[in-house]
């Protein structure tokens, strides 16, 4: 009997999530689609299952990897078919904020144009909050601004904005404009907009201390040596 490993549903997007292994059940899933994904057009296949107690999975592998359950929703409309443009989209919803939409190579299930109207589907109601937060000026998007830190809009609702973290880490920090708060989860910090001027100089401290040690452990060398310096 093909059945679920937890009741749990949506998208794993990390631990707290544990749809179970496909060790023993990959031969029940079957292939859905192959597409093209991140900024190196990566290609990634998907498959589906749908179980006996009344749940779809979708799982994926890339570069033949271990094929990893994703997805997990319960069964919810008339066809399989709307069932399985329903967990692709919420998969493409929850993802595309951190690797951008993929495109389509091929699938036994859509067409290229039902495909293109699940991501039109995810990207118009984005693209009117994001219209919204834009119309909004609050004193820490100004701020933000002003130090060249780029603030965008997520799209998620008028409030949400995010901006990449000024510790030059490979991540971002989210914005609140209803109360101007900023937070960054990796970095740990978080606050308004003083905080996140004590912080940039924070931040600019440590720079020039790293510059100022480069530069004299260069004069102790004796590979500084121009009159300017």
């Amino acid at each position: 009997m093909k059945t679920i490993f937890t009741t749990q549903e949506g998208v794993k997007m990390n631990s707290e999530l544990d749809f179970g292994s496909t060790a023993t059940i990959k031969n029940e899933f079957h292939f859905l689609m192959t597409t093209y994904e991140t900024q190196f057009d990566e290609e990634y296949d998907y498959f589906y299952r749908i179980t006996d107690d009344s749940y779809i999975q979708l799982a994926s592998s890339y570069y033949n990897d271990e094929l990893k359950i994703i997805v997990q929703y319960k069964l919810q409309f008339d066809t399989k078919k709307e069932d399985i443009i329903y967990v692709v989209h919420q998969l493409i919803k929850a993802k595309h904020f951190y690797i951008g939409y993929p495109t389509l190579k091929d699938s036994v299930i859509f067409t290229q144009l039902e495909f293109d109207k699940i991501i039109s589907d995810i990207k118009t109601p984005k693209t009117i909050e994001k219209a919204k937060a834009t119309q909004k000026t609050t004193p820490l998007i100004t701020f933000l601004e002003q130090q060249q830190l780029h603030p965008k809009p997520t799209g998620f609702n008028e409030n949400s904005w995010t901006v990449n973290c000024p510790s030059e880490g490979n991540h971002f920090i989210q914005v609140v404009t209803i109360n101007d708060q900023w937070g960054c989860g990796y970095c740990k910090r978080k606050g308004g907009v003083e905080e996140l001027k004590k912080w940039l100089q924070e931040i600019k401290s440590i720079k020039d201390q790293n510059r100022l040690t480069t530069m004299l452990k260069e004069l102790e060398k004796g590979s500084i040596q121009t009159k300017k310096t």
